[in-house]
């Protein structure tokens, strides 16, 4: 495999856990998972919908070492994580009905997630 091929498999890895766009249940505690790929064109999904009140666990995943998206912030929540290429960071959240943005660390990349 070439050094192109990595990040484009663990790219189409991260699509297919988001699978369309919706969160996924896991586990006995009913608590959701959402794999968000980081690439040098932002956020892949870039906006993901979820239950409201109920626990979701984002998981980014640099994908790139082009762009600025070596953070995700949380601006109204005070959430900031750095983002190692290749590594999945967990965010936690339990949403009020509503809309909550995340950007990269320079407030350029931007994403939502969205709870009903």
């Amino acid at each position: 495999m070439n050094r192109r091929t990595i990040p484009s498999l663990l790219l189409l890895a991260s699509l297919a856990l988001a699978g369309c766009n919706k969160a996924a249940p896991t586990g006995a505690t009913g608590g959701r998972r959402v794999a968000i790929a980081v690439g040098e064109q932002g956020y892949s999904p870039a906006s993901v919908t979820v239950p409201a009140a109920q626990p979701v666990t984002l998981v980014f995943t640099r994908t790139s070492d082009q762009g600025c998206g070596t953070q995700v912030v949380f601006p109204s929540l005070n959430i900031r994580r750095d983002l190692p290429l290749n590594q999945p960071v967990e965010v936690t959240l339990t949403p009020a009905v509503g809309t909550i943005a995340f950007t990269c660390g320079m407030n350029m990349l931007r994403g939502s997630v969205v709870a009903q």
